[in-house]
Protein backbone atom coordinates (compact mmCIF):
# COMPACT_ATOMS: atom_id res chain seq x y z
CA UNK A 1 0.00 0.00 0.00
CA UNK A 2 0.79 3.63 -0.49
CA UNK A 3 1.72 5.66 1.91
CA UNK A 4 0.38 9.33 0.10
CA UNK A 5 -2.52 10.68 0.55
CA UNK A 6 -4.63 10.85 -2.27
CA UNK A 7 -5.10 14.56 -3.91
CA UNK A 8 -9.43 14.34 -2.80
CA UNK A 9 -7.82 13.11 1.13
CA UNK A 10 -5.89 16.22 1.01
CA UNK A 11 -7.92 18.60 -0.05
CA UNK A 12 -10.87 17.65 2.64
CA UNK A 13 -8.06 17.59 5.52
CA UNK A 14 -7.21 21.03 4.28
CA UNK A 15 -11.23 22.17 3.89
CA UNK A 16 -11.54 21.15 7.36
CA UNK A 17 -8.52 22.60 8.57
CA UNK A 18 -9.70 26.17 6.85
CA UNK A 19 -12.97 25.26 8.58
CA UNK A 20 -11.60 25.13 11.32
CA UNK A 21 -9.99 28.16 11.76
CA UNK A 22 -12.96 30.04 10.37
CA UNK A 23 -14.75 28.90 12.83
CA UNK A 24 -12.30 29.64 16.02
CA UNK A 25 -12.30 33.19 13.82
CA UNK A 26 -15.68 33.54 14.59
CA UNK A 27 -15.94 32.46 18.34
CA UNK A 28 -13.31 34.99 18.83
CA UNK A 29 -15.45 37.69 16.85
CA UNK A 30 -18.25 36.75 18.50
CA UNK A 31 -17.00 37.20 22.32
CA UNK A 32 -14.90 40.42 20.99
CA UNK A 33 -18.55 41.68 20.16
CA UNK A 34 -20.15 40.26 23.63
CA UNK A 35 -17.41 42.09 26.10
CA UNK A 36 -18.21 45.50 23.50
CA UNK A 37 -21.98 44.85 24.21
CA UNK A 38 -22.46 45.24 20.57
CA UNK A 39 -25.30 43.01 20.89
CA UNK A 40 -26.62 43.09 17.31
CA UNK A 41 -23.47 41.43 15.81
CA UNK A 42 -22.65 39.38 18.93
CA UNK A 43 -26.25 37.62 18.18
CA UNK A 44 -25.72 37.37 14.89
CA UNK A 45 -21.85 35.88 15.73
CA UNK A 46 -23.51 33.20 18.15
CA UNK A 47 -26.20 32.07 16.37
CA UNK A 48 -23.89 31.15 13.34
CA UNK A 49 -21.94 29.19 15.60
CA UNK A 50 -25.21 27.09 17.50
CA UNK A 51 -25.73 27.02 13.46
CA UNK A 52 -22.74 24.83 13.49
CA UNK A 53 -23.03 23.33 17.27
CA UNK A 54 -26.17 23.24 19.16
CA UNK A 55 -24.30 21.85 22.03
CA UNK A 56 -22.54 24.78 23.19
CA UNK A 57 -23.69 25.77 26.48
CA UNK A 58 -22.00 28.80 26.72
CA UNK A 59 -22.81 30.33 23.17
CA UNK A 60 -26.62 29.75 24.02
CA UNK A 61 -26.35 31.55 27.28
CA UNK A 62 -24.33 34.39 25.29
CA UNK A 63 -26.83 34.29 22.71
CA UNK A 64 -29.55 34.70 25.33
CA UNK A 65 -27.89 37.68 26.96
CA UNK A 66 -28.37 39.62 23.78
CA UNK A 67 -31.24 38.62 22.52
CA UNK A 68 -32.23 39.97 25.81
CA UNK A 69 -30.76 43.51 25.50
CA UNK A 70 -31.68 43.45 22.18
CA UNK A 71 -35.61 43.18 24.34
CA UNK A 72 -36.14 39.95 21.94
CA UNK A 73 -37.89 37.51 25.10
CA UNK A 74 -39.24 35.21 23.44
CA UNK A 75 -36.64 34.48 21.50
CA UNK A 76 -34.30 34.60 24.55
CA UNK A 77 -36.67 32.32 26.93
CA UNK A 78 -35.39 30.07 24.07
CA UNK A 79 -32.05 30.44 24.27
CA UNK A 80 -32.00 30.35 28.09
CA UNK A 81 -33.70 26.85 28.10
CA UNK A 82 -31.28 25.55 25.64
CA UNK A 83 -28.38 26.54 27.61
CA UNK A 84 -29.66 24.80 30.42
CA UNK A 85 -30.51 22.19 28.46
CA UNK A 86 -27.60 22.30 27.50
CA UNK A 87 -25.41 21.73 30.72
CA UNK A 88 -24.78 25.61 31.46
CA UNK A 89 -22.84 26.41 34.91
CA UNK A 90 -23.28 28.23 36.69
CA UNK A 91 -27.01 26.95 36.26
CA UNK A 92 -28.22 29.32 38.92
CA UNK A 93 -26.57 32.07 37.08
CA UNK A 94 -28.92 30.98 33.83
CA UNK A 95 -31.68 30.64 35.75
CA UNK A 96 -31.38 33.99 37.61
CA UNK A 97 -31.47 35.38 33.56
CA UNK A 98 -34.46 33.64 32.56
CA UNK A 99 -36.42 34.81 35.58
CA UNK A 100 -36.11 38.45 34.57
CA UNK A 101 -36.84 37.77 30.97
CA UNK A 102 -40.30 35.71 32.25
CA UNK A 103 -40.85 38.97 34.25
CA UNK A 104 -40.39 40.91 30.99
CA UNK A 105 -42.91 38.70 29.02
CA UNK A 106 -45.11 39.46 32.50
CA UNK A 107 -44.82 35.65 33.12
CA UNK A 108 -44.16 36.15 36.89
CA UNK A 109 -45.56 32.59 37.97
CA UNK A 110 -43.10 31.15 35.92
CA UNK A 111 -40.15 33.81 37.10
CA UNK A 112 -40.98 32.45 40.48
CA UNK A 113 -40.68 28.98 39.69
CA UNK A 114 -37.08 29.69 38.65
CA UNK A 115 -36.26 31.78 41.40
CA UNK A 116 -37.17 28.98 43.72
CA UNK A 117 -34.95 26.46 42.07
CA UNK A 118 -32.15 28.70 42.57
CA UNK A 119 -33.26 28.90 46.49
CA UNK A 120 -33.30 25.70 46.38
CA UNK A 121 -30.01 24.41 44.64
CA UNK A 122 -27.98 27.74 45.80
CA UNK A 123 -27.48 30.93 43.58
CA UNK A 124 -26.83 34.72 43.45
CA UNK A 125 -26.15 36.79 46.59
CA UNK A 126 -30.33 37.89 47.86
CA UNK A 127 -29.08 41.32 47.51
CA UNK A 128 -28.39 41.00 43.69
CA UNK A 129 -31.92 38.94 43.47
CA UNK A 130 -33.54 41.52 45.93
CA UNK A 131 -32.72 44.88 43.91
CA UNK A 132 -33.65 43.45 40.30
CA UNK A 133 -35.41 46.29 39.06
CA UNK A 134 -37.65 43.27 36.72
CA UNK A 135 -38.52 41.27 39.94
CA UNK A 136 -40.31 44.61 41.93
CA UNK A 137 -43.79 43.77 40.92
CA UNK A 138 -43.56 40.97 42.83
CA UNK A 139 -41.33 42.34 45.61
CA UNK A 140 -44.40 41.04 48.22
CA UNK A 141 -45.33 38.34 46.86
CA UNK A 142 -44.59 35.49 49.44
CA UNK A 143 -42.97 33.13 47.55
CA UNK A 144 -40.63 35.46 46.36
CA UNK A 145 -40.03 36.57 49.89
CA UNK A 146 -39.21 32.95 50.90
CA UNK A 147 -36.57 33.33 47.94
CA UNK A 148 -34.97 35.99 49.52
CA UNK A 149 -34.60 34.46 52.67
CA UNK A 150 -33.59 31.42 51.82
CA UNK A 151 -31.07 32.86 49.64
CA UNK A 152 -29.37 34.81 52.88
CA UNK A 153 -25.89 33.57 54.21
CA UNK A 154 -25.24 32.55 57.00
CA UNK A 155 -28.84 32.23 58.89
CA UNK A 156 -28.48 28.62 60.71
CA UNK A 157 -28.26 28.50 64.54
CA UNK A 158 -24.40 27.66 64.52
CA UNK A 159 -23.97 31.23 62.90
CA UNK A 160 -25.64 33.11 65.32
CA UNK A 161 -23.84 31.13 68.76
CA UNK A 162 -21.43 33.90 69.33
CA UNK A 163 -24.13 36.87 69.26
CA UNK A 164 -23.77 37.36 72.73
CA UNK A 165 -20.52 38.90 72.59
CA UNK A 166 -21.75 41.86 70.08
CA UNK A 167 -22.47 45.32 71.62
CA UNK A 168 -20.05 48.29 72.90
CA UNK A 169 -18.78 47.09 75.74
CA UNK A 170 -16.49 48.94 78.42
CA UNK A 171 -13.85 45.89 79.45
CA UNK A 172 -12.82 45.77 83.32
CA UNK A 173 -10.12 43.67 84.38
CA UNK A 174 -10.47 41.17 87.61
CA UNK A 175 -9.69 42.89 90.45
CA UNK A 176 -10.11 45.88 89.43
CA UNK A 177 -13.29 49.04 89.89
CA UNK A 178 -12.94 49.91 86.49
CA UNK A 179 -12.71 49.63 83.24
CA UNK A 180 -9.12 50.07 81.20
CA UNK A 181 -10.28 49.11 77.52
CA UNK A 182 -13.25 49.11 75.67
CA UNK A 183 -14.34 46.78 72.62
CA UNK A 184 -17.28 46.98 69.44
CA UNK A 185 -18.03 43.86 68.76
CA UNK A 186 -20.12 44.07 65.60
CA UNK A 187 -21.96 41.74 62.60
CA UNK A 188 -21.08 42.67 59.22
CA UNK A 189 -20.73 40.69 55.96
CA UNK A 190 -24.60 39.85 56.79
CA UNK A 191 -24.14 38.14 59.64
CA UNK A 192 -21.36 36.40 58.30
CA UNK A 193 -18.49 37.63 60.49
CA UNK A 194 -17.85 39.06 64.03
CA UNK A 195 -15.68 42.00 63.92
CA UNK A 196 -13.56 42.99 67.25
CA UNK A 197 -12.35 46.38 67.51
CA UNK A 198 -10.21 46.44 70.55
CA UNK A 199 -8.95 49.74 72.04
CA UNK A 200 -6.90 50.44 75.72
CA UNK A 201 -5.25 53.58 75.30
CA UNK A 202 -2.37 53.65 72.36
CA UNK A 203 -3.10 49.52 72.32
CA UNK A 204 -5.55 49.06 69.71
CA UNK A 205 -6.39 45.30 67.93
CA UNK A 206 -8.93 43.65 65.84
CA UNK A 207 -9.82 40.15 64.95
CA UNK A 208 -12.19 38.47 62.96
CA UNK A 209 -15.00 35.74 63.96
CA UNK A 210 -16.55 33.37 61.55
CA UNK A 211 -17.65 29.90 61.88
CA UNK A 212 -17.03 27.34 59.10
CA UNK A 213 -19.57 25.47 57.61
CA UNK A 214 -16.95 22.74 55.88
CA UNK A 215 -15.12 22.19 59.16
CA UNK A 216 -18.06 22.85 61.38
CA UNK A 217 -16.27 25.26 63.64
CA UNK A 218 -15.48 29.13 64.93
CA UNK A 219 -12.29 30.84 64.37
CA UNK A 220 -10.90 33.97 65.00
CA UNK A 221 -7.94 35.62 63.38
CA UNK A 222 -6.81 38.91 65.99
CA UNK A 223 -3.91 41.15 65.24
CA UNK A 224 -2.90 44.51 67.27
CA UNK A 225 -1.17 47.60 66.43
CA UNK A 226 2.24 46.03 68.65
CA UNK A 227 2.51 42.88 65.87
CA UNK A 228 0.73 40.22 68.47
CA UNK A 229 -1.22 37.91 66.41
CA UNK A 230 -3.77 34.77 67.41
CA UNK A 231 -5.14 32.27 65.03
CA UNK A 232 -8.05 30.35 66.71
CA UNK A 233 -10.49 27.51 66.42
CA UNK A 234 -13.33 25.86 68.39
CA UNK A 235 -16.93 26.62 69.37
CA UNK A 236 -19.69 26.93 71.79
CA UNK A 237 -19.50 24.04 74.97
CA UNK A 238 -21.70 22.54 76.55
CA UNK A 239 -21.89 25.20 79.06
CA UNK A 240 -22.74 27.50 76.40
CA UNK A 241 -19.51 29.54 76.60
CA UNK A 242 -17.28 29.91 73.43
CA UNK A 243 -14.21 28.22 73.50
CA UNK A 244 -11.17 28.62 71.39
CA UNK A 245 -7.63 27.45 71.23
CA UNK A 246 -4.15 26.95 68.81
CA UNK A 247 -3.88 23.69 70.26
CA UNK A 248 -4.52 21.68 67.06
CA UNK A 249 -2.76 24.91 64.95
CA UNK A 250 0.35 24.87 63.30
CA UNK A 251 0.98 27.98 65.10
CA UNK A 252 1.20 26.13 68.56
CA UNK A 253 3.32 23.36 67.48
CA UNK A 254 6.01 26.44 66.33
CA UNK A 255 5.86 28.31 69.70
CA UNK A 256 5.41 25.58 71.95
CA UNK A 257 2.60 27.64 73.35
CA UNK A 258 -1.04 26.46 74.00
CA UNK A 259 -3.52 29.82 74.04
CA UNK A 260 -7.07 29.06 75.06
CA UNK A 261 -9.81 31.70 75.16
CA UNK A 262 -13.41 31.33 76.60
CA UNK A 263 -16.06 33.72 76.62
CA UNK A 264 -18.90 32.76 78.93
CA UNK A 265 -22.29 35.07 78.76
CA UNK A 266 -23.51 35.66 82.19
CA UNK A 267 -27.22 36.10 83.56
CA UNK A 268 -26.60 40.12 84.61
CA UNK A 269 -26.03 40.87 80.82
CA UNK A 270 -22.08 41.07 81.15
CA UNK A 271 -19.72 38.63 79.06
CA UNK A 272 -16.67 37.12 80.97
CA UNK A 273 -13.56 36.57 78.62
CA UNK A 274 -10.76 34.59 79.95
CA UNK A 275 -7.72 34.33 78.34
CA UNK A 276 -4.63 31.45 79.33
CA UNK A 277 -1.76 30.06 77.62
CA UNK A 278 0.20 26.83 78.63
CA UNK A 279 3.69 25.45 77.84
CA UNK A 280 3.55 22.10 78.33
CA UNK A 281 0.57 21.40 75.86
CA UNK A 282 -2.54 21.70 78.27
CA UNK A 283 -1.02 20.20 81.89
CA UNK A 284 -0.28 23.55 83.47
CA UNK A 285 -2.46 26.92 82.64
CA UNK A 286 -1.26 30.27 83.11
CA UNK A 287 -4.31 33.27 83.09
CA UNK A 288 -2.94 36.08 80.39
CA UNK A 289 -6.36 37.88 80.66
CA UNK A 290 -9.59 38.05 82.69
CA UNK A 291 -11.79 40.55 82.35
CA UNK A 292 -15.65 41.53 82.61
CA UNK A 293 -17.21 43.05 79.87
CA UNK A 294 -20.29 45.70 80.70
CA UNK A 295 -22.02 46.82 77.60
CA UNK A 296 -21.83 50.98 77.60
CA UNK A 297 -24.14 53.00 80.22
CA UNK A 298 -24.15 49.95 82.79
CA UNK A 299 -22.49 49.96 86.13
CA UNK A 300 -18.94 48.41 85.83
CA UNK A 301 -18.52 44.83 87.61
CA UNK A 302 -16.10 44.86 90.21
Amino acid sequence: MSNHQSPLSILFITGALVAGTAWAGLQEDADQYFAENRWEEASAAYAALLREDNTNASNWFNLARTQQELEKFSASRTSYESALKAGYQPEARARFFLARVFMSLDESDQALNQLEEIARTGGPNYRAVQNTPEFEPIANDPRFMEVIEALKPCTGDEYRQFDFWLGHWDVTPAGSAQPNAENRISSIQDGCVVLEQYTAGYFTGTSLNFYDAVTKSWHQTWMSNSGGALYLQGGINAAGSMVMSDEDLPVSQATGTVNRITWTPNDDGTVRQLWESSGDRGATWAVVFDGTYTSKGQPASG
